[in-house]
């Protein structure tokens, strides 16, 4: 009987083995292979697979709050969840971005939020809240009409930057609560620029940063030279105070190739990208050593970080922690990420 066995599983083979014999005994590992390793441990890594999981736990929240977009805002509304064990949910189609957060076990899609397969992963028509912190117009617009047409009365807070756009998510059926952190964090940066005298230097890429460079330029006899190495105008009417140039700077030579460095008294480096922190801190380094007079501001977006900007006399301001907190006095009393009232 033992020998009919191995026999059968091809582990032992007849010297005198007729053709039949040989067949089987070339085709069952072949069968065997594709069978158990091919379908059967197919299902199994796909079953244990951290994203594949990740978006399974997304699937059966309830009563939850949706964020679409791995923004630096994002993050804080997350830690904020975490830290007060709210339930959360978070749509990304950039799984680098994520990818600490599936590891950890939290609930993730990572694909495309405008596709209606991914946002019925996360339950959207149970979610108690929605925000939408893409970069992206486009997606915020799509997502906002598909989120209502699953959930007429869940809240929509979405992060959007043109004032048409705004108007447009407010009106009916939306009925979508837009927000501007470029403008929340306009409100600190109108007292610094406030009565002022001389040129002023901002450096990077966003609309927060155009905002700044367009709001001085309209003060009284000065000229703003705004360096924005991506974009070659801004959303702005410009004017003849406002200079951009179209290039990278992060030495003290790049500016003094377009501005007299010893007529300017403030220096705005809006960089965001986290990956860019030490080009803002050598130059914050390197203005503060030549031109001691000069006004610094910097925005950071980890509060560890600040010691080492104020070590060169420079302010530093975070957009994201602003926003974070202005976004708390605008959301329900049932939100998750409401202000925790003290006992």
């Amino acid at each position: 009987m033992w020998e009919y066995i191995l026999y059968s599983l091809t582990v032992r083979r007849i010297v005198s083995a007729v053709d039949f014999t040989n067949f089987y005994a070339l085709v069952w590992p072949i069968l065997l292979e594709v069978i158990v390793f091919g379908f059967i441990m197919g299902e199994l890594i796909e079953k244990y697979n951290p994203v594949i999981t990740s978006r399974i736990l997304a699937k059966h929240k309830r009563n939850h709050t949706v964020i679409i977009g791995f923004h630096h805002i994002s993050e804080r509304i997350i830690e904020f969840c975490i830290d007060n064990k709210k339930s959360f949910c978070i749509i990304e189609d950039n799984l680098e971005l994520v990818e600490d957060l599936i590891n950890t076990g939290y609930p993730v899609v990572v694909g495309d939020p405008t596709e209606t397969t991914n946002l019925a992963f996360t339950n959207i028509k149970r979610a108690k809240e929605v925000f939408i912190n893409s970069d992206d117009v486009r997606i915020a617009i799509i997502c906002t009409e598909k989120i209502r047409k699953i959930n007429e009365e869940c809240p929509i807070f979405v992060r959007v930057f043109e004032d048409h756009v705004r108007e447009y998510l407010k009106q009916p059926p939306l009925n979508a609560i837009p927000f501007s952190t470029s403008k929340w964090a306009m409100d600190g940066i109108r007292e610094w620029t406030k009565n002022k005298t001389g040129k002023a230097i901002v450096i990077g890429r966003d609309n927060l940063t155009h905002r700044i460079a367009y709001h001085i330029s309209l003060q009284p006899e000065r000229d703003v030279y705004l360096f924005d190495d991506i974009h070659d105008g801004i959303e702005f009417k410009v004017n003849d105070q406002l200079h951009i140039i179209n290039e990278f700077a992060c030495f003290l030579s790049d500016l003094r190739v377009h501005v007299n460095v010893d007529e300017v008294t403030q220096v705005f480096i809006c960089w965001k990208q986290d990956s860019e922190f030490d080009e803002s801190l050598y130059l914050t380094s390197k203005i503060n050593l030549r031109y001691p007079d000069i006004e610094l501001f910097v925005r950071i977006f980890d509060e560890e970080l600040i010691d080492l900007v104020e070590k060169y006399n420079a302010k530093t301001f975070s957009t994201s922690n602003n926003a974070f907190k202005m976004l708390q006095k605008v959301v329900a009393a049932n939100s998750a990420i409401a202000p925790i009232k003290d006992d």
